[in-house]
């Protein structure tokens, strides 16, 4: 999924940064950081240069820490392009990205990853990061798959539990693609996995409901996993005409 360029050993708080482009949209930059809860402290978003916003106040460490780390990712991305705008933050918390930029973000545990693209590329983007937990995920099936969709993954070539985390993953990459244009909560159900192609790592979607004139039932959407130790990263992204 990822085409690896760069490897930094950064801060204690930042033990690793990767940088790349996506393999089969290299339009796509990301870039995936290690950070560490108990190497935070508040300086660091003044030494990183982020804005440190209000909703923070109040927030745990581990909140502080996960938002600090992908922003960071998402500020490193943008600059490489020649960017020094800030990523904003809605009402909602969704990052706000440049005039020029698409984008998303994601953090789980101690890891955090961001991808933009340039808006002329007319591309919907979105990412996920997730830690694998077999019991959980199995536990959540129903909440975000149906009985057709758990067939189908169970007879996939790979841990029915590992399916599953890829699935979910993936339709959280969708929601956060289509909702700055969708523009209101959808569920899981609006979509369904109908292909997860595991030696190639890719995976086809199918809107079960309209949710713009653009996004219409019956439109499939594409997207890409990757599986690393014991978490997966998930990226939806298609063409918006």
């Amino acid at each position: 999924m990822f085409t690896l360029s760069t490897i930094h050993s950064a801060l204690p708080f930042l033990s690793r940064i990767d940088a790349g482009v996506v393999t089969l949209r290299p339009e796509i930059k990301y870039c995936q950081v290690r950070f560490d809860n108990h190497s935070y402290e508040d300086a660091l978003f003044n030494q990183f240069a982020i804005p440190f916003p209000e909703f923070l106040d109040k927030a745990p460490v581990k909140r502080r820490a996960e938002y600090l780390a992908a922003r960071y990712a998402a500020k490193l991305l943008l600059e490489d392009k020649g960017c020094d705008a800030d990523v904003g933050c809605s009402l909602s918390r969704a990052p706000i990205w440049p005039a020029g930029f698409c984008g998303s973000i994601s953090h789980t545990n101690n890891f955090a990853i961001a991808s933009i693209a340039p808006c002329h590329t007319a591309l919907t983007l979105g990412i996920d990061i997730e830690m694998l937990d077999s019991k959980s995920i199995v536990k959540a099936a129903d909440i975000f798959t149906t009985s057709v969709e758990q067939a189908m993954l169970a007879s996939c070539n790979i841990a029915y539990e590992t399916a599953l985390l890829i699935v979910f993953s993936a339709k959280e990459s969708l929601f956060k693609a289509l909702s700055p244009e969708v523009k209101h909560s959808f569920g899981f159900k609006a979509s369904r996995i109908c292909q997860l192609d595991i030696s190639a790592c890719r995976m086809t979607f199918e809107l079960m409901q309209t949710l713009t004139p653009t996004w219409t039932e019956g439109r499939f959407l594409y997207g890409y996993f990757s599986l690393q130790d014991s978490k997966v990263i998930t990226l939806i992204t298609q063409n918006k005409i």
